[in-house]
């Protein structure tokens, strides 16, 4: 049991003989949101998404990765603050790794172009 509260359930349960399980099954849900992109660069190739990053939070990845995948069409990228910190180093493997194409502190002029 996680908490007092949970362990006084699970005892009038089991006093009362209920059959129940505890924690057994994951149930998967979707939390309706809206992801507002910092820059939609116009091209002709099409849009280009960019988000501006200083820091990723858990949060941030989770949402991120989360539009790219019920967005498989769209073209997502990450501008990254910096790039020589620990930490910024660590966020360029993280968006390299989970498929986004990234730049740090400035547009790449070939993102301006769509490709």
């Amino acid at each position: 049991m996680r908490n007092k509260f949970e362990l006084r359930v699970h005892k009038a349960l089991k006093r009362q003989k209920v059959k129940f399980s505890y924690e057994t099954e994951r149930l998967p849900y979707i939390l309706a949101r809206h992801y507002v992109p910092d820059f939609i660069i116009q091209t002709k190739l099409g849009k280009v998404y960019v988000e501006c990053k200083g820091y990723l939070r858990p949060e941030d990845k989770a949402k991120l990765r989360a539009v790219k995948r019920q967005n498989p069409q769209m073209d997502l990228r990450i501008l990254f603050y910096g790039g020589t910190t620990l930490r910024e180093r660590n966020q360029i493997k993280w968006a390299s790794k989970n498929g986004f194409r990234y730049a740090v502190e400035t547009i790449p002029k070939e993102w301006l172009d769509g490709l």
